[in-house]
């Protein structure tokens, strides 16, 4: 973790891209697959933006086990060819991003192939609670007063909720962050659901042919309801960046050393909305989920 300054702000960037794979999935996906080496699995499939997919077939080569993963025809070049030289089978799939999803879940599963979902299976959640414990540790036993992450599925948002949770139920730290969900124009669902009062996502279709903030593009993220629950148990807020205000936040980034993927640069750009409910001593913690060679901008 790394502390800095963003404005007048005290910052703590958590830096996930130097995980093996480049993301935060690791903490996930590595999880999931020692689970399921011990079930006997053989090949596991997945439908991904190109991160998971990415996690899942490095852990998998690894683990001599057989990977299918299922993406967008449009998903970065980098995660395409980082799913293929892990080894893995490489399948692309037209249309919007749900598209992927449905050619997995229509993909042949039997007793040792597995649907190994980042997005549904349990073991990934418990993986991203470490993210919690880590903060915690690096910050000396302490809390953060605010915990800020880039949400689609909104998997590692909600595993560090558990493990802050998990923490104070063990009487280990007396209070909660408040959480911040991060999304980015036009695919908004959590920000729209929490700003509108609503307990649950209200679909609409907002597909866009091209979405810089590919890894948080989801329409229907299928644990949206515990997502916005914890948003208003934490005393959180939910903010939504366009475009303009990444590409501006990335180049920030990267000019004191931090290169991330649009995605990430997210969280970096919502500090400017967030920044006038902040107090100069809070305590605030920033995921920085890829790193920028996940998808380059051009030059």
């Amino acid at each position: 973790m790394i502390k800095d300054s963003w404005g007048d702000q005290r910052v703590y960037w958590k830096f996930e891209g130097l995980m093996p794979s480049g993301s935060y999935k690791d903490r996930g996906v590595s999880v999931i697959v020692n689970w399921l080496v011990g079930q006997g699995v053989r090949t596991v499939m997945d439908d991904s933006s190109g991160n998971a997919g990415a996690s899942l077939a490095c852990y998998a080569a690894r683990a001599a086990l057989f990977a299918r993963i299922f993406v967008p025809a449009y998903a970065p070049q980098p995660k395409k060819a980082q799913i293929a030289v892990y080894g893995a089978e490489l399948v692309e799939v037209s249309g919007p991003r749900t598209a992927a999803t449905e050619a997995a879940e229509a993909s042949e599963t039997g007793v040792d192939v597995v649907y190994a979902s980042h997005a549904w299976h349990p073991a990934c959640l418990l993986g991203f609670m470490t993210n919690a414990w880590e903060i915690w540790e690096q910050l000396g036993g302490r809390v953060p007063d605010w915990f800020v992450s880039p949400v689609g599925y909104g998997g590692l948002f909600l595993g560090a909720w558990r493990g802050f949770q998990h923490l104070h139920r063990s009487g280990v730290i007396e209070r909660l962050p408040r959480m911040v969900a991060v999304q980015a124009e036009p695919i908004t669902p959590i920000c729209d659901a929490f700003h509108e009062g609503h307990s649950e996502i209200v679909p609409r279709r907002r597909v866009a042919p091209s979405i810089l903030a590919d890894g948080i593009a989801v329409e229907r993220p299928v644990r949206n309801r515990s997502i916005l629950w914890a948003l208003r148990q934490s005393g959180g807020t939910a903010i939504v960046v366009n475009d303009e205000e990444i590409l501006e936040a990335q180049e920030r980034l990267a000019q004191r050393g931090l290169f991330v993927e649009p995605t990430s640069a997210t969280v970096a750009a919502a500090l400017t909305e967030l920044g006038p409910q902040l107090k100069p001593s809070d305590t605030v913690v920033v995921n920085l989920t890829g790193l920028g060679l996940k998808r380059l901008p051009a030059v």
